[in-house]
């Protein structure tokens, strides 16, 4: 007979993992409501309800869960965020993520189709239907991660002596406006969809850096990228499309490359057993929910496609847990 102390934690684990959709709305409710931004300064839950116009029960129930959540303090009844929150809930925050959230948030419907998606082995390619606020969400989270990520970056590989960038369906150009504050020799083109090189030009008047940026628009698969680069960056972008868009893509960039050119292929990249790292075990089944043919894929099979586009032996490099690089020279 199993341990009592054993099962209890074991039956605790599966409960946790069932009941984190409460959470996850919890947050949800709390970020739509604009409550983080009200309690950067201290107030009663009264108060917080008054400034929303909602019921006061409702709202000290929702700030003690937050409490309980490790969001916010609480004196009394009084409520003012954590640091955490405040650096990453509140609009002001250094390391704001708000918009990303935003974009989870707008997979939940998504996801309670799951069942379904692991039956048939495809998904609905959501990236097809964003327009309006739901592709600014999700294009400002993007920004949203990448902000700590090109730091990280940034302190991993040395892009210094590049001078021609190519962001391949670059998004909000988080990644080049780093590389080229960090490096005045660098020029950069970003590749995208129409739609969201508006928004990345935003981001780019908005570092000052218009001078130095090119824009190519279209579909990444069909269109041509351009060429005369000297570095492809490719972020977070191989785990949308299948194993054989992928080989297609990585000899479109070795084409677009100068001999001697570098692709760094930024992205959840797993163990060839597929053991882990166990975020972007889960990442794929997200893949499979919003996209026909998306994964995660292995450091085998990144390496496979650049090896038949005729790059170089390719190098890993861990950057955290779940994200790591593959990078490759043009011969």
């Amino acid at each position: 007979m199993q341990d009592l102390n054993r099962l209890r934690e074991w039956t605790g684990v599966v409960n946790n993992i069932a009941n984190g959709y409460k959470k996850s709305q919890i947050l949800f409710t709390a970020l739509k409501a604009g409550i983080f931004d009200l309690l950067e300064t201290e107030r009663a839950g009264a108060g917080v309800a008054e400034a929303l116009g909602w019921s006061e029960r409702g709202v000290v129930m929702l700030l003690d869960g937050l409490v309980a959540m490790d969001l916010l303090e609480k004196r009394g009844d009084i409520y003012k965020n954590t640091p955490l929150a405040t650096a990453t809930l509140a609009k002001d925050g250094c390391a704001y993520q708000g918009d990303i959230l935003s974009h989870n948030l707008g997979s939940w419907d998504d996801w309670a189709a799951l069942e379904e998606r692991v039956r048939t082995g495809t998904g609905v390619p959501s990236g097809e239907r964003r327009t309006g606020q739901a592709l600014r969400n999700f294009i400002l989270g993007m920004s949203n991660i990448a902000r700590l990520s090109a730091r990280e970056v940034l302190q991993a590989v040395d892009l210094s002596g590049y001078r021609h960038m190519l962001d391949l369906a670059g998004g909000p150009a988080t990644y080049p406006i780093a590389f080229m504050e960090a490096c005045p020799g660098l020029r950069a083109t970003l590749f995208d969809r129409p739609e969201v090189v508006e928004i990345a030009r935003e981001q780019v008047a908005a570092a000052g850096l218009e001078g130095r940026f090119g824009y190519i628009t279209g579909d990444c698969l069909a269109d041509d990228i351009g060429s005369g680069y000297d570095l492809a960056f490719v972020s977070n972008l191989i785990h949308s499309f299948s194993d054989e868009e992928n080989a297609s893509l990585v000899k479109k960039v070795y084409g677009a490359l100068e001999p001697g050119g570098v692709i760094i292929i930024k992205d959840f990249i797993v163990e060839n057993d597929r053991s882990g790292p166990a975020f972007s075990l889960i990442f794929a089944l997200h893949m499979l929910v919003h996209t026909r043919g998306g994964n995660t894929y292995s450091f085998n099979e990144v390496g496979n496609w650049t090896d038949s586009a005729g790059f170089g032996p390719g190098d890993a490099m861990a950057l955290t847990p779940q994200t790591r690089l593959w990078i490759a020279r043009k011969g």
